[in-house]
């Protein structure tokens, strides 16, 4: 009994070093290893290309030729990728065009088309006195590569597209967007396009300030341009009220009008940005992009396909 405690007391511990050493010695190889590639969705026995894609429709609720979004998930650089290995095995390199599918080239720049017209008639149609520079800004947001990315990214279209890498480039989830807003247009008509723009990418401007996506550089250069266009006199800068100003704290109040009538106001710790912020606020007035206008109507811009009026 004693000889047993013994080897209990003695070997025991030793096994549980050995034991401690191999799993430690297994941690330090797979750290020197690096990690695990990243591998394709389709190396995986539970994929199933054609199922994802009918999965997609019905997704989204779009009754669509699943040829036509297989072609809308084909980025150009796939074809590339099969015609290159088709020429390192010793065979023909067969172009495009004998091919059962094409790429998403075309369909994109549809796509794209039909989200730049209908956003930009929306913004028209909610904001009729905002200029043009400003919608220029609001569509470069709402189009540009990162927000499509994203929304492409988040619909769940990154394991639906085909190309040479196993993680698809912002590049080529933008295209997969906008190549299924032109394949909902070539399968059913440009209205379910169109609303699939407003459900989808319209959307962005929720919560957001119009004001702050458009940077104005000089507001008070901008005010008084204008108003000139308006027929109406220069703006003029009045010191409202002040306090702590010799302080650290010190806070004025600024405001602007044109001929005795009020435009905006402002406060700030100086005066120049006070100035400044009162141009912001009386723009803000002028265009009604304001805090009382309220958010873009979805359920009145949209109805038939075309916009309605107010």
């Amino acid at each position: 009994m004693v000889r047993l405690l013994r080897y209990g007391t003695i070997f025991g511990p030793l096994k549980d070093r050995w034991r401690y050493l191999y799993k430690n010695d297994l941690y330090k190889r797979r750290i020197e290893a690096g990690p695990e590639p990243e591998r394709f969705r389709s190396s995986l026995i539970n994929w199933n290309y054609d199922a994802e894609l009918y999965a997609c429709t019905h997704r989204f609720g779009e009754k669509m030729n699943i040829e036509s979004l297989r072609n809308a998930m084909t980025d150009a650089s796939f074809l590339n990728q099969i015609t290159k290995q088709r020429t390192e095995a010793g065979l023909a390199a067969t172009d495009q065009t004998t091919l059962s599918f094409t790429h998403n080239e075309e369909l994109a720049k549809r796509g794209e088309e039909i989200a730049e017209n209908f956003l930009r008639r929306a913004l028209q149609f909610w904001y009729p006195k905002f200029p043009k520079e400003g919608i220029d800004a609001v569509m470069e947001f709402l189009i540009s590569e990162s927000t499509i990315a994203d929304i492409s990214l988040k619909l769940g279209f990154k394991t639906l597209i085909r190309c040479d890498g196993p993680s698809p480039r912002p590049k080529m989830l933008k295209n997969a967007l906008f190549a299924f807003i032109g394949a909902v247009d070539e399968n059913n008509d440009r209205s379910r396009a169109e609303l699939f723009v407003s459900d989808f990418i319209l959307t962005h401007l929720v919560g957001k300030d119009i004001n702050e996506i458009w940077h104005i550089k000089n507001p008070m250069g901008l005010l008084t341009k204008v108003l000139e266009e308006n027929g109406r006199q220069a703006p003029e800068s009045r010191l409202i009220w002040a306090t702590g100003v010799s302080s650290v704290l010190s806070t004025y109040i600024v405001g602007v009008y044109s001929n005795k009538e009020f435009l905006g106001k402002s406060a700030g710790a100086t005066i120049s940005i006070a100035e400044e912020m009162a141009a912001r606020d009386a723009l803000r007035r002028l265009f009604e992009t304001d805090e009382k206008r309220a958010s873009i109507p979805f359920d009145k811009l949209y109805k038939h396909g075309l916009l309605i009026d107010k």
